[in-house]
């Protein structure tokens, strides 16, 4: 197993064993790695997190999974809605080419 691991805070497996709670408390969110003779075993997460890796594992596979909580880092604001809508209308039906969403080339 490798030393490196993704995760700030590191449990030996007693330790995790003991009382895992505390250490996913210890995470605040985060994965958490459990470790045997200084070598990462495994990470513990907690259920929150894991189901928002589920989720974002099945939207990247087939793009049917609502996702709830992943940031969004684009904001849609009504004058790029103007803009785009202005520049959709000036366009033929040639520089539109296979694009059918729009009225004027249906």
């Amino acid at each position: 197993m490798s030393n490196n691991h993704i995760s700030s805070k590191t449990f030996s497996v007693e330790e995790f064993i003991s009382d895992p709670n505390e250490a996913l408390e210890k995470g605040e969110g985060a994965p958490v790695a459990i470790t045997a003779k200084g070598d990462v075993q495994f990470y513990a997460v907690p259920a929150k997190l894991f189901e928002d890796i589920i989720n974002y594992v099945e939207y990247m596979q087939r793009g049917n999974t609502e996702l709830k909580t992943a940031p969004g880092k684009f904001n849609l604001t009504a004058a790029m809605v103007d803009d785009m809508t202005e520049r959709l209308k000036n366009l033929s039906d040639d520089d539109l080419g296979e694009f059918i969403e729009c009225e004027k080339n249906t």
